[in-house]
């Protein structure tokens, strides 16, 4: 895990975990962090939103020290376009990446007040008829994957609910499957809201991240009906 950037940090995320920011940005800067989206129900224009947000604060892109994004599971037009505009300026820039998959994003907006040995469970639609589901714990307050991450069908699943597991999931997902899950002693939290601000979390174990390793994890991909690595 990378520690914090010398200079101005750009996070971007085009996952749209919560279906209401396309794509969104957030510079950090020695005076605070300024976050950026898409208008919702617009398609929206990433490099532009990045642009417009480094130029409201002064900075240059030569400037920037550092990039962050999550690498999906997400929205497949965003996540393609975020991860071809980070590789664009990596190569052309060398800038360092830093990178998590969006399921311990989507568990972090979840991690507050979480009782002592109960797990965060990110819940996301896979389509198919599979959920991409994880268990994720923290351990000296960083969140980290028990086993990889699946897509499995919900009575997978259920069958491995725990009382207290906390499910951190979608409104559309809670609407569909909270009853169910309460039943079985978990708890369920909607999450809303999130943006490329989540990225500076010092829960999530950010890893540097290049080339090759900068490939985006669909909701429809083919590795979803495996366990992730």
């Amino acid at each position: 895990m990378q520690g914090p950037a010398e200079g101005p940090v750009l996070a971007l995320c085009g996952s749209n975990l919560t279906g209401d920011a396309p794509f969104s940005c957030c510079l950090s800067l020695p005076s605070g962090q300024f976050t950026a989206t898409s208008p919702i129900g617009s398609r929206g224009d990433l490099a532009a939103l990045a642009a417009d947000l480094c130029a409201a604060h002064g900075i240059k892109p030569a400037e920037l020290a550092q990039l962050r994004i999550d690498l999906g599971p997400g929205s497949y037009t965003g996540l393609r376009v975020a991860i071809t505009f980070v590789r664009f300026v990596q190569r052309f820039a060398a800038v360092p990446v830093l990178a998590c998959d969006s399921l311990l994003l989507l568990a972090d907006a979840g991690a507050a007040g979480l009782a002592a040995g109960a797990s965060l469970r990110p819940l996301l639609d896979a389509r198919r008829g599979v959920l991409h589901c994880a268990t994720v714990r923290c351990e000296a307050g960083v969140l980290g994957h028990v086993g990889g991450p699946a897509a499995l069908p919900f009575d997978r699943i259920a069958k491995s609910i725990a009382a207290g597991d906390r499910f951190v999931t979608t409104q559309e997902l809670e609407q569909r499957l909270g009853g169910e899950l309460r039943q079985r002693g978990a708890e369920v939290f909607v999450a809303r809201g999130i943006t490329a601000a989540g990225l500076f979390s010092p829960r999530l174990p950010m890893q540097r991240c290049d080339g090759q390793e900068l490939e985006p994890r669909y909701l429809m991909g083919t590795y979803a009906d495996e366990p992730l690595a």
